[in-house]
């Protein structure tokens, strides 16, 4: 399965809707998140997709927005971890 990205947008019978995201990127993904900037702020960009995530007011964040950048700095490092650990796995049973 090659590298893509899509959206979806699913409106209910009651006309509630969802929008979902999902990247599946290759080498060619941006991930850019400046510094010494005065608004906070990390964006992903992959074919058509781009995904941008701020604090509720990137010029001047809250105690929460620090911790929503926490934990999604752990998170990521979990997924970082489990690419590693399969990419390990599918590498040693290949051999």
């Amino acid at each position: 399965m090659g590298a893509y990205s899509y959206t979806t947008v699913v409106v209910e019978p009651d006309g509630s809707t969802r929008i979902g995201v999902s990247l599946q990127p290759d080498e060619s993904v941006s991930v850019l998140c400046s510094t010494g900037r005065p608004r906070a702020q990390i964006s992903v960009t992959h074919a058509a997709a781009d995904v941008v995530i701020t604090p509720t007011d990137p010029e001047s964040p809250t105690a929460g927005d620090v911790q929503v950048a926490r934990q999604l700095a752990e998170s990521f490092a979990v997924y970082a971890a489990e690419v590693e650990r399969l990419h390990a796995l599918t590498t040693e049973s290949a051999a």
